[in-house]
């Protein structure tokens, strides 16, 4: 038995970040890479659509696993019939669900239920949040469906640290202002760290520019907080479901974080003490402004704790392996439902 694992090549972004960096962590356990260049598939023809797939699962054979990353950003009717040409060589899929899309843009939200038929396809799903296994149960997902939680992503890097962050009232976000737009009007007190190539003209934000994965990790740990927030409510609503690779990003560089209640990893970050669970913008500054040395540090201690899981890759190693278990084990969805209680 093989175990490939899809990788989107042809993309630039955060997305395609993540899928690269879950493909990294499975080849260090075995895993092969089956990879998908992206293009507008929409006008190839048939046949050509055809000998594409056979290209890409070329190296498969009856009883292999492959664990799809979805989404691809190709159509669905792409996607759909990538996994139906792996199922039909015999393939058993699991689908990893980085984002969905319907649930990230209004526009979209039509597409739901086809994205639903499409998760249906696989013999395990591996999603972001328990909040997502139940929104999905409650919206159309066959109700043998096994599930894997993914709860976190990974930050990997190989960089050493050598200062403790220092305590400094300031608040950085890695994240473009014509998105989340609330750097534009940013005017408090505690200044705004933007890193961007965007323009930002909120009166007491800084933009900081863009800076590669390993420069941002070093300023940011420098001190200060870590800001994940939102641009509108329907991404607001989103953050129930999904991770934020920010997040991670903040926690990799060990500064503690600041996030809005209700994000799908509230109980993570309150029962190890990594942050600041608020109901808004305003509740976030008062508590940094108010805050004392003492109570950084101990943030700082906490985190310093917890980094290593995600610079190390260690949420991505277990959901892989627990994919495979539960698509090889009988008992295995119950030890993982038994986790969740």
């Amino acid at each position: 038995m093989k175990v490939f694992i899809t990788c989107i090549n042809g993309l630039v972004g955060t997305a395609k970040d993540a899928q690269d960096m879950v493909s990294d962590i499975a080849h260090e356990l075995g895993f092969r890479n089956m990879g998908i260049f992206f293009y507008n598939a929409r006008e190839e023809s048939v046949g050509s659509l055809s000998a594409r797939y056979d290209g890409i699962i070329a190296s498969i054979s009856p009883g292999d696993i492959v664990f799809f990353q979805h989404p691809t950003w190709h159509h669905l009717k792409f996607e759909e019939g990538l996994i139906q040409r792996i199922k039909a060589y015999g393939g058993r899929v699991i689908i990893v669900v980085h984002d969905v899309e319907p649930l990230m843009m209004e526009s979209s939200r039509f597409m739901l239920g086809y994205v639903i038929e499409l998760f249906n396809s696989a013999e395990v799903l591996v999603v972001p949040s328990y909040a997502m296994k139940k929104f999905l149960q409650v919206n159309g997902i066959r109700k043998n469906m096994k599930f894997v939680i993914q709860e976190l992503w990974d930050y990997t890097t190989d960089i050493k640290f050598s200062q403790t962050p220092r305590f400094q009232k300031e608040i950085h976000f890695a994240g473009n202002p014509s998105k989340f737009l609330f750097p534009q009007q940013w005017s408090f007190d505690v200044p705004l760290k933007v890193y961007t190539t965007e323009l930002c003209t909120g009166k007491t934000a800084q933009n900081m520019g863009w800076m590669d994965f390993s420069s941002l990790l070093l300023e940011l740990a420098k001190g200060g907080f870590g800001l994940v927030w939102y641009g509108d409510e329907y991404w607001h609503q989103y953050m129930k479901y999904n991770n934020t690779f920010k997040l991670s990003t903040y926690l990799a560089a060990g500064i503690p974080v600041i996030v809005p209640r209700g994000i799908s990893n509230q109980y993570l970050i309150e029962k190890n003490n990594l942050g600041l669970v608020v109901d808004s913008l305003d509740e976030a500054v008062e508590q940094v402004r108010n805050m004392e040395d003492a109570d950084y540090q101990e943030y700082v201690q906490h985190v310093g704790k917890f980094a290593p899981l995600i610079r190390n890759g260690y949420f991505t190693k277990k959901f892989l392996i627990d994919a495979v278990q539960t698509i090889m084990r009988e008992d295995m969805a119950d030890i993982l439902e038994k986790g969740e209680a």
